[in-house]
C-alpha cells in the first residue's frame, strides 16, 4: 500500500516538473561576444594549471613588457634661476646651460657681467658627456622636464632639476643653487637599461666675454685652464694643452681669466680633464683657441662648480684653498693680502678707487720715510766722498784684481771713510737697508693693483676704467716726467756718461707702461710724487743741518 503510494507521488511530481518545462520554458541564452571569449581565456591562462599526471608542474606562459617609461616636454623653455649676486638660464632642450651673469659687476656697456662664451654650434658649459658621441647628441637635443620654469632664490637654497626618460634611457642633471654667493652644487647621472653610464660634465669654452679693450691691456692673458695639485697651482693656457690632457690628483681645477673663474671641486682629490677647443675665427682672421676642464660624475655624487670673481677674501671664505687661484704671490703674498684688505678699507672711507689707491701710496711712502731719510742722507755723504774716491780708483785701475796691492786699496778708501766720520760696513748696510726693507712692500702694492678685481670698472677723474690703459696716456707720461726729476734730484757717485745713460730709463718706463693699467700708472706717479717731495724736505733739513755745523765750527 505504502508502495503505491510512493510510486504515485514520484508520478504526479514527474507530471509536474514536465508541464513547467511546456508552458514555462526559459529564454535562451545570449552567445558571448569575442572580448568576454578573450577575457574568459585570460582567467583560464591567469588561473593555476592541474598538475600533469606525470607530478611535474608545466611553466606559465611569458607575460607581455611593460609599457616603456617616457618623461619629456612637450615643446622648448627657458628655465631661469636667479639670486642676489647670479642670475642662471638653462634651456631644456638638452638642459644646455643660456646664460650665467653676475649681478654685481657690469661689462662695458654697464649690463651684469656674462660667463657664458656663446659659440655657435660649439659647445656649452655643464654639457653632459658620456663618451659615445650618438648617445651626447641624442642628449643634447632632448626636451627634459624641468621642475621649474623659474626659481627665486631669496634666504634659502633653490634647486633645479632636469629629468629625461625614453625608452631604456634616463638622465638627470642637477643644480642646486645658495640664496648669496657664486657656488652651485652639480650632480649629473645618466641610465641605459638600468646600468649607470660614466659622465663628465666640463665647463668651458673659456669664460667670459673680454673687449678688445681689455685684450690690449699689458698683462692680459686669454682664459686658461688652472688647477691645484701636489706642487701647487699650476696654469696651462690652451694652446699648450692638446686635444685632452688628464691632471690628477686634483684640489680643483678649472679655467680662469684675469678677473673671473670658474672651478670644479670634487667631492675628494681626484682627476680632471683639460681640453682645448677651437673657435671660429676672430674679425682679424686669425684662429682662436679656448679651454674646457671638466671631472667625472655618476651616481650620487655632487661636485661644487665656483662661477665668479677672482676675488681673494669671498675665496678665502668658501674653503678648499679656492684663494690660492688668486696669484697674490709666494714670498709676499701675506703682504699682498693686508694690503688688499687695507686698500678696501681706506675706500670705505674715501669712496673712489682712485684717491683710494693715492691715500694708500702716501701711507706707505710716510711709514717708510724714515728709511728714505738714511738712504739720501747715506747717498749725499757718498756723493761728496766721489771725487777722492775716484782718484784713488784710477789710481789701482790697472791692478788685477788678484794682486796684492788690491788690499793697499781697500785700506785708502778705509782711511778715506775715516776722515769723513764713516764706515764703510755702516755705509753699505745703511744704503742697502732702506732699499732692502721698502721694496717688498712696493712690489706687494704693485701686485694687489694687478690682481685687485675692486678696481675693474672703477673710474677715477679722466679715466673711465683704472684695470684699463689711460685713454689720453696721461698718467704713463706723468709719471715718466716724475722720474726725470727725481733723477736730477738724487745725489749721484755716477760721471757724467753714466748719467746721461740712466736719463733714458724714464723714456724707456714710459714705453713700457703705455698699456699697463691705469691703476698701475696712478699708484707710480703717487710714490713718485712722494718720494720727490721727501727728496727735497731731506736735502733741505741735511743743508740747514750742515750749515748749522759750518757756524759751530767756526766759533
Amino acid at each position: 500500500m505504502e508502495e503505491k503510494r510512493l510510486l504515485l507521488a514520484v508520478a504526479l511530481s514527474l507530471l509536474v516538473l514536465t508541464g513547467y518545462q511546456l508552458f514555462f520554458a526559459p529564454p535562451p541564452r545570449p552567445r558571448p561576444s569575442p572580448a568576454a571569449v578573450a577575457g574568459a581565456s585570460a582567467d583560464v591562462a591567469g588561473a593555476p594549471l592541474p598538475p600533469s599526471p606525470g607530478g611535474a608542474v608545466s611553466p606559465p606562459p611569458p607575460t607581455a613588457p611593460p609599457p616603456a617609461l617616457r618623461v619629456a616636454d612637450e615643446r622648448e623653455r627657458r628655465i631661469e634661476a636667479q639670486g642676489r649676486d647670479v642670475a642662471v638660464a638653462f634651456s631644456n632642450r638638452g638642459a644646455r646651460l643660456l646664460s650665467w651673469r653676475l649681478l654685481q659687476f657690469k661689462d662695458a656697456r654697464g649690463r651684469p657681467e656674462e660667463m657664458v662664451q656663446a659659440v655657435a654650434g660649439g659647445p656649452r658649459p655643464l654639457d653632459i658627456e658620456t663618451g659615445d658621441a650618438g648617445l651626447d647628441t641624442r642628449l643634447r637635443e632632448a626636451l627634459f622636464k624641468a621642475s621649474a620654469e623659474s626659481l627665486v632664490l631669496s634666504g634659502a637654497p633653490g634647486e633645479l632639476r632636469f629629468t629625461f626618460a625614453e625608452g631604456d634611457l634616463e638622465a638627470e642633471k642637477t643644480l642646486r643653487f645658495e640664496p648669496e654667493g657664486y657656488l652651485a652644487d652639480v650632480r649629473a647621472r645618466v641610465r641605459r637599461a638600468g646600468a649607470d653610464l660614466p659622465v663628465r660634465v666640463f665647463w668651458g669654452p673659456g669664460i667670459g666675454n673680454p673687449t678688445a679693450a681689455e685684450m690690449e691691456v699689458q698683462g692680459y692673458h686669454a682664459p686658461q685652464a688652472v688647477y691645484l695639485g701636489p706642487s701647487g697651482v699650476e696654469r696651462v693656457p690652451p694652446e699648450k694643452i692638446g686635444p685632452s690632457r688628464m691632471v690628477s690628483p686634483v684640489r680643483w681645477a678649472g679655467v680662469e681669466s684675469p678677473y673671473f673663474v670658474a672651478l670644479w671641486v670634487p667631492p675628494a682629490p681626484s682627476g680632471a680633464e683639460l681640453r682645448s677647443v677651437a673657435l671660429p675665427p676672430a674679425e682679424d682672421g686669425k684662429p682662436r683657441i679656448a679651454v674646457e676642464a671638466g671631472i667625472s660624475m655618476g651616481g650620487d655624487a655632487s661636485a661644487l662648480l665656483y662661477v665668479g670673481p677672482k676675488d681673494h677674501l669671498i675665496l678665502s671664505r668658501l674653503g678648499h684653498d679656492l684663494q690660492n687661484v688668486v696669484p697674490v704671490g709666494d714670498w709676499i703674498g701675506p703682504i699682498v693680502v693686508a694690503l688688499m684688505a687695507l686698500l678696501r678699507r681706506v675706500h670705505g672711507y674715501v669712496g673712489n678707487y682712485g684717491w683710494s689707491i693715492v691715500a694708500l701710496t702716501v701711507l706707505i711712502n710716510l711709514v717708510m720715510a724714515p728709511l728714505r731719510h738714511y738712504s739720501i742722507a747715506n747717498g749725499m755723504k757718498m756723493a761728496k766722498l766721489a771725487p777722492e774716491m775716484k782718484v784713488i780708483q784710477e789710481r789701482y785701475r790697472k791692478v788685477p784684481a788678484l794682486d796684492p796691492r788690491r788690499q793697499e786699496m781697500q785700506k785708502e778708501i778705509a782711511s778715506l771713510y775715516a776722515r769723513h766720520g764713516m764706515s764703510m760696513g755702516t755705509q753699505m748696510m745703511v744704503g742697502c737697508l732702506p732699499i732692502l726693507l721698502t721694496m717688498p712692500f712696493l712690489i706687494a702694492f704693485y701686485r694687489v693693483l694687478s690682481v685687485s678685481i675692486e678696481l675693474r670698472g672703477a673710474s677715477f677723474l679722466w679715466i673711465p676704467d683704472l684695470s684699463q690703459k689711460d685713454p689720453y696716456f696721461i698718467t704713463p707720461l706723468l709719471m715718466g716726467l716724475s722720474m726725470f726729476v727725481m733723477q736730477k734730484m738724487t745725489p749721484t757717485t755716477m760721471d757724467p756718461a753714466q748719467q746721461r745713460i740712466m736719463m733714458i730709463m724714464p723714456v724707456m718706463l714710459v714705453g713700457m707702461f703705455l698699456w699697463a693699467p691705469a691703476g698701475l700708472n696712478l699708484y707710480w706717479l703717487a710714490s713718485n710724487l712722494c718720494s720727490i717731495v721727501q727728496q727735497a724736505v731731506t736735502m733741505r733739513l741735511l743743508a740747514a743741518r750742515e750749515a748749522a755745523g759750518r757756524r759751530e765750527r767756526r766759533r
